[in-house]
């Protein structure tokens, strides 16, 4: 992933889609400036899915703004800014790595929607103190760590129909492929963590992840 370009987007710049799988970068919101480079759409879901690219104004129209953390600049960027230091390093999940192999553009979108979707619901479970009917809450855990709590109205009027979502996940997962969507989706565990906890080679590992991520998408019919 082009740091530079990250950079552009922590900076105030925003990117849109110009082709099918490519997506440009501005340095600012007025798109009437110089493209100064693109990304391709594998590189977009990864960053929509760690929330660092959001929508600016109606999704429909596909301009993304930064929303991930950003980064004060030092005394040697502020008068050299060519040397700029690069963004923090991140460590790939798997999951990262298979919304980034996955060849189809149609399909990462539905594997990030269905994730957020997924964390979403965890979320508004675990907030509103439901009572512990299956494991939910340590799969919600992962996330509020990270104080990303829902309003309490949001919580209360949506706990339900989470509920029920949830409970569908379970029903099309089963126990043992809900453990590794635990470490997949949540823990954003790697592909080597994966593959220890359940016995696996690295490749199986992938295979695995990619066939849960598809029924997780089919539950949640995105």
């Amino acid at each position: 992933m082009n740091r530079r370009l990250i950079r552009a987007l922590q900076r105030g710049g925003v990117a849109a889609r110009t082709q099918t799988d490519v997506w440009s970068i501005w340095r600012s919101s007025d798109r009437r400036g110089r493209i100064i480079g693109s990304l391709s759409g594998a590189d977009v879901e990864v960053l929509r899915l760690r929330n660092d690219l959001q929508p600016l104004g109606d999704e429909v129209h596909q301009v993304l703004t930064w929303a991930g953390q950003q980064v004060e600049l030092n005394e040697r960027e502020r008068y050299a800014p060519h040397i700029a230091l690069a963004a923090p390093s991140h460590a790939r999940s798997l999951l990262e790595m298979l919304i980034a192999n996955c060849a189809s553009s149609s399909l990462r979108e539905r594997i990030r929607k269905a994730c957020q979707c997924l964390m979403a619901d965890l979320e508004a479970f675990e907030g509103a103190g439901n009572p512990v009917t299956m494991n939910w809450q340590s799969l919600a855990q992962g996330r509020l760590a990270k104080g990303q709590s829902l309003r309490s109205e949001f919580r209360t009027s949506k706990s339900a129909s989470a509920q029920h979502r949830l409970t569908t996940v379970h029903a099309a997962l089963g126990d043992d492929d809900l453990r590794f969507l635990l470490k997949l989706v949540v823990r954003e565990a790697s592909r080597s963590a994966i593959a220890k906890a359940f016995g696996l080679r690295p490749a199986l590992a992938e295979q695995r992840g990619f066939s849960v991520l598809r029924a997780l998408v089919d539950a949640y019919g995105t």
